[in-house]
This record gives structure tokens, sequence and C-alpha cells, in this order.
């Protein structure tokens, strides 16, 4: 059974290219346009990672952190960060995520560390 990623970004574009990535990888991959909308599909969907964007209308990535610990089962799911801003990796080790990526995010490199953290060892053919 393929591991879904939940994709929580306001920026379609991006949405677009890792999704098209991750879904060439056989991952299920589920989309949010902000963090309100990606705790609903937390809720629903019950992903095995997060992929989130930092900077988001209504909901960022750092209040969908904060509110992630309140979801049944929400604090063990991992969590990738996307940010334009290169100099939060303290922060974002301070919050518990996985790993960051600065945009624009190069998939290879995205898609080899959603391996890790889920502790994938094959490759999708």
């Amino acid at each position: 059974m393929p591991k879904k990623i939940l994709l929580v970004d306001d920026d379609r574009l991006n949405i677009t290219l890792i999704q098209f990535g991750l879904k060439e990888k056989r991952y299920d991959v589920v989309t949010a346009a902000d963090g309100a909308e990606g705790l609903e599909c937390v809720r629903q969907e019950r992903p095995d990672l997060i992929v989130l964007d930092v900077q988001m209308p209504r909901m960022g990535g750092f209040e969908f952190m904060n509110e992630l610990k309140s979801v049944s089962g929400g604090a063990d799911i991992p969590v990738l960060m996307l940010t334009a801003n290169e100099n939060m990796q303290e922060l974002f080790l301070s919050e518990g995520v996985k790993g960051y990526f600065v945009k624009p995010v190069d998939p290879v490199k995205l898609e080899a560390k959603i391996r890790q953290v889920l502790g994938i060892t094959t490759l999708a053919p």
C-alpha cells in the first residue's frame, strides 16, 4: 500500500510540481492550500508524512504545527518544512520537524528525505 503524503502549500505551481514527482514515485498525495485545510485533511486522511509550507494565508506552518499536536495521532506524523528563508534551520529543529527545504525544492532531494524519514529502503519502479 502506498504511503500517503499530505502536501500543504498555498503556491499552486509548487504543489503541482511536487505532487507530480511524488505520484510518479507511487506515493498517494493529498493537498491542502493552507494550514486550516491541512488540519482537516490530517483528521480525514491520516497521512504518513506532511510536507508543510511556512508562510500561508489563514493559518501558516508554525500555527499548523501547534494545532497538529491536538489532533489525535497528529504529534506522531513526521513533518518536512518548505520555506523561502534558508536561515530558519534552528527554529525548525526546535519545533521537531524532520527536515526542511528551501524553495525552489529539488524533487529528488525531497523524495530521498521522505524515503529516509519513512524508512523506505527500496525505490518505486
